[in-house]
């Protein structure tokens, strides 16, 4: 059985990332993130490699591993994140997903605390998600379903 989780595994192996200088790219049709060392981070999924149950969208989220973790969130985050860079980095990636894919302002589920399991519902939509890092780049991929 192809699961949506299944497919976005899929979406990741099949369309492969751009990670390059934000001032060279020139892509309209992917989705998109920026690092704060001025690279950018796209993922194009064509409309084609949907042809049953299509998503309703995709997103990309994506943050430099080694950098250090804002103290504010840490702290509002707590036990989950317990001070491993790693895994905040990891959670807050995944969290942004959420935040593009339900349309819902990133500060308010900073507020909420991060997204630990995959899939989440909000706001009328199913998000599936996954991170991996590619290279110094912590990055998160996303699909949506409307629920």
């Amino acid at each position: 059985m192809d699961t949506r989780a299944d497919r976005l595994s899929e979406a990741v192996r099949d369309h492969p990332l751009v990670i390059e200088e934000r001032t060279g790219h020139r892509c309209v049709a992917g989705a998109h993130s920026y690092l704060a060392d001025g690279r950018v981070v796209c993922w194009v999924l064509p409309s084609d490699a949907q042809t049953h149950d299509p998503s309703l969208g995709h997103a990309v989220d994506a943050e430099l591993a080694r950098q250090p973790v804002p103290p504010s969130v840490q702290a509002r985050w707590g036990a989950t994140v317990a001070g491993e860079r790693d895994r905040f980095w990891d959670l807050w990636c995944a969290t942004e997903v959420l935040a593009k894919l339900a349309d819902t302002p990133m500060v308010v589920l900073a507020r909420r605390g991060p997204v630990t399991e995959s899939p989440v519902s909000r706001s009328g939509v199913e998000v599936h998600w996954l991170v991996r890092r590619v290279d110094d780049v912590v990055v998160a991929h996303g699909m949506s379903w409307a629920t």
